[in-house]
């Protein structure tokens, strides 16, 4: 059947621009679409191939109407966004738009609260009128909501178990650290503090505030009008003394329990010997442990039990630090040539320490790093290692004070070492390195543990 001549069109986009592929098949030169002619009914079918990189003229009917079509999806995939992350705003207020500029700000977060502090030298004693063990410690704070800064410095504060933080004291004053801060229990029984070198407290075991001491103690002596520029503690085996530097430039030792005040001649005077004890000096009985002796580094080291005479609230030498050592019966230069005596007090050390007799109270037994915990006449707690090894852990003891018998022994947790020890009811609480208050009944039981924080 004959064809039937006619315009063949593009139907994509009505062009008569085309070239034959083969015959009947052809591609439109302006949409690149494929299509062919069927026989007789000269239908056109064809193969759409759309070119992305294609301008398309504007001037082209078809053209423009491609556009509006991807144009309106366009729109319309934008319009759908938008709705999706409004609506998720709305439902979800800690979600975040990401594809548009709809952003959800949702409620501030809460500002963190507390502290964060370092502490030194805990402390304890017992609360008068409560009977609950208190922890006294200086500690440099460190708060942590930017509205609390201001409080940010060094504290006496504290703490009891069951209750954490009881009571605070801020110290004022710039420069200040916690080792600015002493504690000392005086032969009253009262707990004295130094701030800064500067100020004397003494705590008051019931309401646990801090009141100026030194007001009342310096106003009994006359050389102390001037004012006291400084303070600080004499050394612990020296008794309850201050050494204080006064505004025109004079070092004193002053002992405010007995209003006793000294130069330096004088204070080392007043330390010593018998001829010096004040009335009111009193025999008691202290254990100190020996330490290694370069003159004998091989012996063993042992629990001495000395009777000496004390000094109450006034000047002393307690001793603190005992080893075996030759004694050549005077002073110069000798030689091992030389006669000696082995001797752990010489007649000097005897005398100048007011020694009235001492003994080993352990013959014969083995220790290694020990040192006597509490020791308070009638009861007395050891701490040692059993053995050598640097990796061992320290066990807690106590002897007879009179017999040297062990009463009980309790391992210490590793790691952890008791730097302090007093009575409480009917046993012990020790304070430990690590800030940890640990309670023990008469037996030795470990019945409580606090961390201080």
């Amino acid at each position: 059947m004959a064809k039937e001549i006619k315009v063949i069109k593009c139907p994509q986009c009505g062009s008569t621009a085309k070239t034959e592929l083969k015959p009947d098949f052809y591609r439109c030169n302006n949409c690149h679409t494929e299509y062919f002619l069927d026989n007789d009914d000269v239908t056109i079918n064809y193969n759409h191939n759309f070119n992305h990189n294609l301008n398309l003229p504007f001037n082209n009917d078809s053209s423009k109407k491609v556009i509006k079509v991807i144009a309106l999806i366009i729109g319309v995939f934008i319009v759908l966004t938008i709705l999706i992350n409004v609506i998720s705003a709305i439902f979800s207020p800690k979600s975040v738009a990401t594809t548009s500029s709809v952003y959800s700000t949702g409620p501030a977060p809460a500002e963190e609260t507390g502290f964060s502090a370092s502490r030194y030298s805990p402390d304890l004693f017992i609360q008068a009128g409560s009977d609950a063990a208190i922890a006294i410690v200086a500690e440099d704070r460190r708060y942590k909501a930017k509205s609390e800064v201001q409080k940010d410095g060094v504290y006496i504060a504290f703490y009891t178990p069951g209750k954490g933080l009881v009571a605070e004291h801020k110290v004022e004053g710039t420069h200040v650290s916690t080792s600015d801060i002493k504690f000392r229990t005086f032969s009253d029984g009262n707990l004295y503090v130094i701030a800064n070198k500067s100020t004397l407290y003494v705590v008051d075991k019931s309401t646990l505030k801090l009141t100026d001491a030194g007001k009342k103690f310096f106003s009994a002596k006359e050389e102390l009008q001037v004012g006291v520029a400084t303070i600080e503690f004499v050394y612990e085996d020296n008794g309850d003394g201050l050494i204080l530097l006064t505004n025109d430039g004079k070092k004193l030792y002053y002992y405010p329990l007995v209003q006793k005040l000294y130069n330096e001649n004088k204070y080392y005077e007043a330390r010593k010997g018998f001829s010096s004890l004040l009335p009111g000096a009193k025999e008691k009985v202290i254990h100190v442990f020996t330490r290694k002796s370069s003159d004998y580094p091989e012996d063993k080291l042992q629990l001495i039990k000395i009777r000496y005479k004390d000094n109450g609230a006034g000047p002393k030498d307690v001793v603190d630090n005992l080893s075996w050592g030759k004694d050549y019966g005077g002073s110069g230069i000798f030689t091992d040539r030389d006669p000696y005596k082995k001797v752990l007090f010489s007649d000097y050390t005897r005398q100048a320490d007011r020694i009235l007799d001492w003994k080993d109270l352990t013959p014969g037994r083995l220790y290694f790093e020990p040192e006597v915990m509490f020791d308070d006449g009638s009861a007395l707690l050891i701490s040692f290692k059993p053995d050598a090894n640097p990796n061992s852990g320290y066990k807690l003891q106590q002897l007879n004070s009179q017999t040297g018998a062990v009463e009980w022994t309790v391992d210490e947790s590793k790691g952890s070492e008791i730097k302090r020890m007093i009575r409480y009811k009917n046993g012990f609480i020790g304070v430990t390195n690590d800030e940890e208050l640990l309670q023990f009944d008469a037996k030795g039981k470990l019945t409580s543990t606090y961390k201080i924080e």
